[in-house]
């Protein structure tokens, strides 16, 4: 049957989720205060991958999310493959072991062939694992692409407006109240990233929430030179379709906890792109830009979704929302239309913060 639904947040969990609603046929907006992907999802390294994970069953969601990013079929998902010699030695040896037991597709490389896979790479390591299977995304595009989705089949997207509060009747939501006015509602989804505390919790809902900042140095661009992502000893790394490489300026992206700049933007930009330039030194790189957003990360780290507090209000935050945003969509419509349960979902329902 079909219902309205009020997805909040055009970032990329926001926009996939409202893809599919709106494909299973429900009467689907998208509200944003700014537009799509104009906070973290514009400003993400982009990397879409399973080699990064908290335990087994979060391996499991998001080696899904891989799988559904390729049905999906995207423009602007690059499937380049990472090249992972961040560690050596026995932290090495454990990373494959790992891989290996969840039959995650690795492929153990020494230094001739890593050579030849990245002959532009100064800094070869003894051995390297090539993740084939792994993807980069471009995040505002490929959020456009999902709100384009949506509003091919049906959806409408409402930009610029606030979110003044979320009403309720008889313990179900009703509207969704916004500076432009009240929208009726069956179903709210909250995907408002760092945004999504203050939203819910008027509602009783408590979501809590790390503060992470991240930052991005883009270079200018230069002919192609680098075919894989690569996860190198204190620096990631790929280059963008139009020739730009991109990178974090944390040393240890994917792990980073901390909750301030250590430093000023400029002077960790700076020290992010003599990194770059120590593995690629025959590129004469130059800084473009800085992006700095801050990164919807719960408090355990792990996803948010699911049903919370009055019937009909529902939940997705998360961080990386790029590498599953795809089987975010998917599930959460189930859910949605179906009323069942996901069990990919199940560990991360919100109410394990109402304790």
């Amino acid at each position: 049957m079909s219902q309205r639904i009020v997805v909040i947040g055009a970032g990329i969990i926001g926009a996939a989720i409202a893809s599919h609603l709106a494909e299973a046929g429900h009467d689907v907006t998208v509200i944003d205060r700014t537009g799509p992907a104009a906070e973290a999802s514009g400003r993400s390294f982009g990397w879409i991958n399973a080699s990064f994970f908290a335990d087994a069953a979060h391996f499991r969601l998001r080696a899904a999310g891989i799988d559904a990013w390729r049905r999906a079929g995207m423009q602007d998902v690059t499937w380049s493959g990472s090249l992972w010699f961040e560690e050596d030695g026995a932290g090495f040896d454990v990373m494959l072991t790992q891989l290996q037991d969840f039959n995650y597709p690795v492929e153990p490389i020494d230094r001739d062939r890593f050579c030849e896979l990245e002959p532009h790479v100064a800094t070869l390591p003894k051995r390297a694992l090539r993740l084939p299977s792994e993807a980069a995304a471009e995040g505002g595009a490929v959020t456009q692409g999902y709100l384009a989705r949506a509003q091919a089949s049906g959806a409408r997207a409402l930009f610029g407006v606030d979110v003044l509060g979320i009403d309720t009747a008889h313990g179900a939501v009703t509207h969704v109240v916004t500076s432009a006015g009240a929208l009726p509602a069956d179903q709210v989804v909250v995907a408002a990233g760092t945004g999504t505390p203050g939203i819910v919790a008027p509602l009783g809902v408590n979501l809590s929430m790390l503060r992470r900042p991240g930052l991005l140095i883009t270079t200018r661009a230069v002919p192609p030179v680098l075919s894989h992502i690569l996860i190198a000893p204190g620096q990631e790394l790929r280059q963008l379709p139009d020739g730009r490489f991109l990178a974090p300026t944390s040393p240890n992206h994917q792990a980073d906890d901390a909750s301030e700049l250590e430093a000023s933007a400029q002077d960790l930009a700076e020290t992010a792109l003599a990194r770059v330039a120590n593995l690629l030194p025959d590129q004469a790189l130059s800084l473009e830009s800085i992006t700095m957003a801050f990164r919807p990360v719960p408090e355990d780290g792990l996803p948010v979704v699911g049903p919370a507090g009055p019937d009909g209000l529902y939940i997705a935050t998360m961080h990386s929302g790029m590498t599953l945003a795809a089987i975010i969509g998917e599930l959460v419509a189930q859910e949605l239309t179906n009323g069942g349960t996901a069990d990919l979902l199940a560990p991360y329902r919100p109410g394990r913060f109402s304790a």
